[in-house]
């Protein structure tokens, strides 16, 4: 009876982290994926059944006659312990995700962007302004004055 009300809540759990996980909303999917690891969790949890009143330790393997089945398997709580480590990660990566996203969104917009990505100005701050290309004579100079002393 424990199992199938053990059942019925990681199943509760599941379906109302999928619905949260389904919404465009970003504290919502976060909380989604929050439930979502939690039910994994207790899924995982679950399949490691212990006796009451046992304890998980065997002191002498090698004289122990007595049925192994009752004791604690230490992998589930193992596998929980790495999942929380892993789910915490990443929701801390999805949480910095949609922080930059946000930010970005309210700093540039797509209709906001300049033609030329390299341009330093707007490509109508610079209409009616001179080009000045004498550095550019200065450069293309020195570079055959170092091409010549090169081939002698």
């Amino acid at each position: 009876m424990i199992a199938l009300v053990f059942a019925g809540l990681v199943a509760v759990l599941m379906a109302c982290a999928t619905y949260l996980l389904l919404q465009r909303h970003p504290v919502r999917m976060v909380i989604g994926l929050g439930l979502f690891t939690h039910a994994v969790n207790l899924l995982i949890f679950g399949t490691g059944v212990s006796e009451r009143g046992l304890p998980p330790i065997i002191v002498d393997k090698a004289s122990f006659a007595g049925d192994i089945s009752q004791y604690v398997d230490p992998l589930p709580q193992a596998l929980i312990l790495t999942a929380i480590v892993i789910s915490f990660g990443i929701v801390a990566f999805l949480i910095a995700l949609l922080h930059r996203r946000n930010s970005l969104e309210a700093v540039e917009s797509c209709t906001d962007r300049v033609d030329d990505p390299f341009a330093m100005e707007p490509a109508h701050a610079l209409e009616g302004v001179e080009e000045d290309y004498e550095w550019l004579e200065d450069v293309v100079l020195m570079n055959e004055i170092n091409n010549s002393k090169g081939s002698r």
